[in-house]
């Protein structure tokens, strides 16, 4: 059992379906020592994340949007809790620091390079999660290596529960 029951509550109540697959993908997620690289095809990871850290010092970003290297450089020196949506094949080389921690100490301090920049590194707070919709990618070696590759792949039992859940919320607006 990688999490206990406390813990399984708490993802349950965050939004996470109940079935054993989706229940040990959020322990994954939560006890992995490298950063998580999700496969979520169904999105339920994403909705999990996102419900998750909803009210914290939360940035969601794509490698392709335009501002993708200052909203990496804020969330490592500011200890945000970054997600980083729509992750193909090919991870950006912005990210290849950050994913293998290259991190360094200067006196207090810990830096990390981010492109041509040293960059403060919040090495309590700041969080990073990959997540590729793709269904079946195929990631290189190194990324694999750098990464914990977490198949986010919906079961029968976490579809229906998604569906379910879904009628339930309508339903209750409808009474509302």
């Amino acid at each position: 059992i990688l999490a206990g029951e406390s813990s399984r509550a708490k993802m349950i109540a965050e939004g996470l379906p109940t079935d054993r697959i989706s229940l040990e993908n959020g322990a994954l997620i939560d006890q992995c020592e490298r950063w998580p690289l999700i496969i979520d095809p169904q999105l339920q990871g994403i909705k999990w994340l996102r419900s998750r850290f909803n009210g914290e010092n939360l940035s969601v970003t794509q490698q392709n949007d335009k501002d993708f290297v200052i909203i990496l450089k804020e969330a490592v020196s500011s200890g945000q809790v970054l997600i980083i949506e729509n992750v193909d094949e090919d991870i950006d080389p912005v990210l290849a620091p950050v994913l293998a921690r290259d991190i360094t100490k200067r006196g207090r301090s810990w830096f990390i390079k981010i492109g041509d920049e040293q960059v403060q590194y919040d090495i309590k707070n700041f969080k990073m999660f990959l997540l590729s919709k793709i269904s079946n990618p195929e990631f290189g070696p190194e990324i694999q290596a750098q990464t914990t590759l977490i198949n986010f792949i919906a079961t029968e039992q976490g579809l229906g529960e998604q569906l379910l859940g879904r009628v339930v919320s309508e339903e209750r607006a409808d009474l509302e």
